[in-house]
Order: structure tokens, then C-alpha cells, then sequence
């Protein structure tokens, strides 16, 4: 079920699974902090309101570069959020970008949040054995 669209991402959910599943577009180059910021809280309203136990993050096509304040705003949050709704595992797909995809371990790497199990994955078909 498609939950949240924009020119940037796409959020579907998959009740049976407990999954939340966000696929990044290209169109994420053209994404400023403060945009950045509203696509996360958007999403995030979903994930405390459907409570999925997995998130599966594509990030194949993300072009933001999520930089350390950006970072540390995501522990503060975002990760601090999932506890309370449930969230036990995250996998990406990682980006193609070599630069978006350092930031994005990075930015997983060093949180003090974190109550969450975090892989990384090339292929979607081992994400999702992994989630399950």
C-alpha cells in the first residue's frame, strides 16, 4: 500500500510483513537541508502512527549528502522515535553514489540512539532475507 509520494521518495507498507519500504529518486540532488528535514518528518509521522517492525531503505538513487548537523539531528529525532514504534531492524540498499553512501554509514554508525538492528545491502533480494 503506497503511503507517502513526492518527487523525491516513495513510502509503501506491507501490513503482512510489518514493513515500511522508502525508495529514493534521483531527484534527491535537488534536496536542500531544510526539504531534507520535511521528507524525514513526513515519513517518520508514518512510522510512529503504522509501528513497522522493519524499514527497508532504498537508497540506489539518494543524492543528498547528509552532512554531521544533519546527522546528529537524525539520532536526535528520528532514531530516538523507533523504540517507541516498534522498529527493530533497518536495511539499506546502498547508494551508487560512493560519496552519499560513506555519508549514509556514517551518518548509521555513530548513533547514540540506536536500538536497532542497521545492514547494508547491494541487492534487494538479500535486504529482504536479512529483514525477515
Amino acid at each position: 500500500m503506497k503511503i507517502l509520494e513526492s518527487k523525491y521518495k516513495s513510502v509503501t507498507y506491507q501490513e503482512d510483513k510489518a514493513l515500511l519500504v522508502t525508495r529514493w529518486y534521483p531527484d534527491s540532488i535537488e534536496l536542500d537541508e531544510s526539504t531534507f528535514k520535511i521528507q524525514i518528518k513526513a515519513w517518520l509521522s508514518e512510522v510512529k502512527r503504522l509501528r513497522p517492525t522493519k524499514l527497508l531503505i532504498d537508497t540506489m538513487d539518494f543524492q543528498f549528502i547528509i552532512d554531521p548537523t544533519v546527522q546528529d539531528w537524525f539520532d536526535q529525532e528520528v532514531f530516538s522515535v523507533y523504540p517507541q514504534a516498534g522498529v527493530q531492524k533497518k536495511a539499506f540498499l546502498v547508494s551508487k553514489d560512493i560519496f552519499a553512501q560513506v555519508a549514509l554509514q556514517q551518518h548509521t554508525s555513530e548513533v547514540t540512539n540506536q536500538t536497532f538492528e542497521v545492514a547494508f545491502f547491494a541487492t534487494e533480494t538479500e535486504a529482504l532475507k536479512w529483514l525477515d
